[in-house]
């Protein structure tokens, strides 16, 4: 359990840092999904867990980024990929299954704070520290929604309600389109 715990807690963190590079970070997409190249630590009989995605939330809100209509392109989603590792001799194909599905749950609360962005706009020009409070807000959602989606799937080992949050996760992805990276 204390595993589990610190798992999520990494998961969860802001790591402006790793905002900087460029090889070491896979932007979420629609199209172009999981595959065990984006994993650079590859190990074998783990444990618990047969992988280990690390996702980042990054963002710029500050000065001329204040005025723009559209913060799509200043909120973006991550994976880390020197942070992230896959059991190679595991079920592969269920272990990208399970973190594909995290990162598109992600998204989702990327694509909230995007929208928020924009509709707090003039509340953020009198106070930059509302990105950062939105940050940490789905921050928590995204944890919250995690651990329901662990508990419920079993790790996305219960192929009916997988299918059920894949498709739930679909639905709310197309109802957040507006606020999608390349919109």
């Amino acid at each position: 359990m204390q595993r589990l715990l610190f798992v999520l807690i990494a998961l969860c963190c802001y790591l402006p840092t790793y905002a900087q590079g460029g090889k070491n970070l896979r932007l979420w997409s629609a199209t172009n999904r999981l595959t065990t190249d984006d994993f650079e630590i590859k190990t074998a009989k783990q444990e618990a867990l047969s992988s280990f995605a690390q996702f980042s939330l990054d963002y710029e809100v500050r000065g001329i980024n204040l005025f723009t209509r559209n913060f799509n392109k200043k909120v973006r989603n991550y994976l880390i990929t020197s942070a992230s590792w896959i059991d190679t001799t595991a079920n592969v194909a269920h272990a990208l299954r399970y973190q594909q599905t995290l990162f598109d749950i992600s998204e989702i609360y990327v694509r909230k704070m995007r929208k928020a962005l924009k509709e707090n706009k003039t509340r953020i020009t009198k106070a930059t520290t509302l990105a950062e409070e939105l940050n940490t807000q789905y921050s928590a959602e995204f944890s919250k929604r995690r651990l329901a989606y662990d508990s419920e799937t079993s790790y996305g080992s219960n192929e009916a309600k997988q299918n059920e949050w894949e498709a739930q996760i679909q639905k709310e992805l197309e109802e957040l389109k507006d606020f999608a990276y390349d919109k």
